[in-house]
Parts: C-alpha cells; structure tokens; sequence
C-alpha cells in the first residue's frame, strides 16, 4: 500500500512538470505621475511650486515689484539671507517651468520670464546693500593714530554734554561706535572681532565715567561685564543697578577668559536674538 501511494505521488508530479502553462504578456505600463509615488518631504519638490508639474499664466505673479534699495538697508542680515534664498529657490522654480515650456512650444511666457527677471533684480540689490556694509565696515575702521584721537575727543565732549544734551549724545554715541569699532546698533548686524570688543570695553567706561563716576569698578576690563554696560540704557539708575550685578559677578568669581572672549560675545548674542 505505501508503495502504490508513492508511486501516485511520484508520477503526479511528472505530469505537471511536463504540462504547457501559457505565458501572458501585458502591455507596459507607462511611468506617469500617476504610477510613481514620491515622498512629500523629497528635496526635489523644492522645485515645484504647490507640486504643480506647471503652473499656468495667470497664477505667475505679474503685479509685483522688485525690492528696492532704501527697503533691503533697513533688513538684518538674518533677513537679507533668508530673503536672498527665497529669491533663489522661485528662480529655480520659474526656470524649471520655462525650460519646459521652451521644450513643448518652442518659446516661454512672457509671465515667467519678466518674473524671473524682478526676482534677479531684488537678488542684485541685496548684495549691492551688502556690499555697501562691507565698505562701510571696512572704512570705519580708522588707523591707530586717528582713532585714538578722536576717541579722546569724542570722551570730553560725551562727559562735557548737559542734561539737555542728553539724545544729542547717545545718537553722537552710536555714531561714534560704528564710525570707531564697526558696532551697529543693530546687535545681529554685528561681526564679533576685536574691534567689536575694544568698542565694548571703551562705551562701558565712558558710561561709568558719566553716570557713576564714583564707582570704584572701573575701569572694566572683563568683556562679559562691559557687555552688560553696553545694553544698559543711558542714565544713572540703570547704570548703578548694573554695576550691582557685575560687583555680584565678581564676588562669585565669574569672568571671561581672555581667549574666549569673542566665543563668549557670539554665544551671548545668539542667545539674544532666539529670544
């Protein structure tokens, strides 16, 4: 009986290795944007607008102008970068569309290609503002001789000035302070460098010197503390409750180290602007 059962086994299976099984063929399946699943965070979708293969005439923005100068002066560096991604990331877009259009009709919009042009315009004129920061920055900064000359000059007449004076010379103040030191008032618009540093620790003393000239922490030498004097607002009361915290400072042994000094400004500043 086991015999016959394998014999059964044995040969079923010959049969169907010896049977013809038809093969089907079936028509491609064309690659369509309906058949290909993309992920929505795919990097390449920052060159699409809204993921739109092709947007159509009237959804280009043809009222728009571009920046111009006096606007893009008035921007923080922070701004004038992201503004000058935006800018590169829609020019990217709108040649993508026009290479497309240039391919299946032979020419362009007119819409995509006068929007692309006010976008290059705004991009020129951001690094035409920054460029003028540049040599401003670089202008300012006068030679040994000449800057300690004026700084002396600038100390009589800061220390001279009435109560009366009192907005003349704070706007005297931050002319002084970019003219001497490259220090904006605008604190993100700032290179930390050495020269940042010197401006800190010489308005921390000239405020000492003014608004509590009998203070006996001066001069002030730590950067960390001549930050602090720098932000304080200019009068007696403000300046005395800061001299308070950097008389605690010092009592808890808190400094910063020479070497560290610009690290320490940078960081400070960061924490600054996140919040």
């Amino acid at each position: 009986m086991t015999i016959l059962k394998r014999s059964l086994h044995t040969t079923s299976k010959a049969l169907a290795r010896n049977r013809q099984i038809p093969l089907v063929i079936k028509a491609p399946i064309a690659p369509t944007a309906n058949n290909i699943k993309v992920s929505d965070d795919h990097p390449l979708w920052q060159f699409f607008n809204d993921k739109k293969y092709l947007r159509k005439y009237n959804e280009i923005d043809t009222v728009g102008r571009p920046w111009n100068i006096p606007e893009l002066r008035r921007k923080s560096f922070n701004d004038l970068h992201s503004l000058w991604y935006s800018c590169l990331k829609e020019r990217n877009i709108l040649a993508r569309e026009t290479h497309l259009l240039t391919a299946e009709i032979d020419q362009p919009d007119r819409n995509f290609l006068e929007a692309s042009d006010k976008i290059r315009e705004t991009m020129w004129k951001i690094r035409h503002v920054l460029s003028e920061r540049y040599h401003q920055q670089e202008n300012a900064r006068l030679d040994a001789e000449q800057k300690e000359r004026l700084l002396e000059e600038f100390e009589e007449f800061y220390l001279k000035g009435t109560k009366e004076e009192e907005s003349e010379l704070q706007e005297a103040l931050k002319r002084l302070q970019f003219a001497a030191f490259g220090i904006s008032e605008i604190i993100t618009e700032n290179t930390v460098d050495k020269y940042f540093i010197q401006g800190l620790r010489y308005i921390a003393n000239l405020k000492i010197k003014r608004y509590a000239p009998e203070s006996e922490l001066s001069p002030i030498q730590d950067v960390g503390e001549a930050f602090i004097l720098f932000h304080a607002e200019a009068n007696k009361q403000d300046i005395d409750q800061q001299l308070l915290t950097i008389k605690k400072f010092r009592e808890d042994g808190i400094s910063v180290n020479r070497e560290s000094e610009i690290d320490h400004i940078k960081a400070y500043i960061e924490r600054l602007t996140q919040n």
